[in-house]
């Protein structure tokens, strides 16, 4: 899971990818420092004789989901707005079950592949080429294995929801969970590896506190906090500041011209949602390319989720701005108006009109515009041309979706994947 900050305005896509590069660069270096660029130390896992894998990543799970909640407890993250990756119960455990025959034969998983092959390791070469030949083999077959990718959708569950515990209660658990696979970790690796437990162990001197034990100890009293503390979502408690509403209902800041969105929809950016909200027989006449209708009546925090991006667009600019403040009010961080709604999209995009000047810079500008309007279904307009009516169509009507508390909604155009 992963909060994708650069959708609210933290930074940009160009520095969003500068961030990841940088942060995959530390997580290579730490991963071949700790040995996990070597066949021969990942594979050691299978055989019980050495379970460093193991411990690394129930303390990265560790750290993750104690950290998580106490900042969340404290108000300095919201995680209702971190990702989630939806469960496909059947296609996941399938993929889990042949990345383990993977990780087997071939010694690496993808991540430490990478890394392996970087140091110049050939084995790791090999394993890459092979895993880039299953993904494309996987692509060329994504026709026939779509149905199966799909089977079994749970949406994007957690432990607690799936158990119907408290949040604090799982979180002791799972830290109850990793203490013990630490403890017999060790002790596989003493009988079957010979590694003897030296005095950073669990179970090696009888000192009553080391770096380990003290992490150990540290981690337990943080899970004993969390099984009192209570669930560390907010429960759709939201901080109404009506000053700050007022300010940027009152700019241009959260809005976006009808040119920038004809030219996102011809790029095909998948990283926002285009809500319609006028009526369904509105809708079904007219309506831009891409969007999902909404009606404003059935307007709530269950039509996507928070981490999405969305602009707005309706008859009107005053129905979009209810709109705009009523989901600003439920939490959404990224939501954007169309710029003077559905007639200035018709107006500037879908049917242009020729300059009045003719200079070399506005008719450049017109032939783009022109391209654009034809591009999506339109048509400029001229001096002896008139305005034409909107196309009463412009594409094929969604086909319904489940996304829960939506009465009409309809598929988002495929997202870039998040997370690893």
């Amino acid at each position: 899971m992963n909060a994708p900050f650069f959708r609210f305005g933290a930074f940009n896509d160009e520095t969003s990818l500068i961030v990841a590069f940088v942060i995959g660069l530390a997580f290579g270096f730490f991963l071949e420092r700790a040995g996990f660029g070597s066949a021969r130390k990942l594979t050691a896992q299978f055989y019980f004789k050495d379970l460093s894998v193991l411990k690394v990543m129930f303390t990265a799970i560790l750290t993750a989901m104690t950290g998580l909640y106490v900042v969340s407890r404290f108000g300095l993250v919201d995680l209702s707005l971190v990702h989630l990756t939806p469960t496909f119960l059947v296609p996941q455990l399938l993929g889990g079950v042949l990345l383990g025959i993977g990780f087997v034969i071939g010694g690496y998983c993808p991540g430490t592949s990478v890394v392996s092959a970087a140091t110049g390791r050939l084995d790791a070469v090999v394993f890459l080429g092979g895993m880039f030949a299953g993904t494309l083999a996987i692509g060329f077959a994504s026709p026939v294995l779509a149905p199966l990718a799909s089977l079994t959708a749970f949406g994007a569950r957690t432990l607690p929801a799936v158990l119907h515990l408290p949040h604090g209660v799982v979180v002791l658990a799972v830290v109850v969970l990793a203490i013990g696979a630490f403890v017999a970790a060790e002790w596989a690796e003493r009988k079957l590896g010979g590694v003897e437990p030296g005095p950073g162990s669990l179970l090696g001197s009888p000192r009553p506190l080391n770096p380990a034990r003290g992490l150990v100890a540290g981690l337990l009293g943080l899970g004993l906090v969390a099984a009192v503390a209570g669930n560390p979502y907010r429960e759709g408690r939201v901080r109404l500041d009506a000053r700050r509403l007022a300010e940027l209902a009152g700019s241009a800041v959260d809005q976006v011209t009808a040119e920038d969105l004809g030219a996102w929809i011809i790029e095909g950016r998948a990283d926002f949602v285009l809500v319609d909200l006028r009526s369904e027989a509105e809708y079904a006449r007219h309506r831009i390319p891409g969007a999902r209708h909404v009606p404003l009546a059935s307007l709530d925090d269950t039509i996507v989720p928070r981490t999405e991006k969305l602009v707005l667009y309706a008859a009107s600019e005053a129905q979009a701005a209810q709109a705009w403040v009523l989901l600003k009010a439920q939490g959404f961080k990224a939501v954007y108006t169309l710029a003077g709604g559905l007639d200035a999209w018709n107006h500037e995009v879908l049917f242009p009109a020729a300059p009045a000047e003719e200079t070399p810079s506005a008719n450049a500008a017109f032939a783009r515009r022109v391209a654009v309007a034809r591009h999506l279904g339109g048509s400029p307009r001229g001096a002896a041309v008139g305005t034409p009516e909107p196309p009463s169509n412009l594409g094929p009507p969604p086909t319904p979706a489940t996304t829960p508390g939506s009465k009409s909604a309809a598929p988002v155009a495929k997202k870039k994947r998040e997370g690893c």
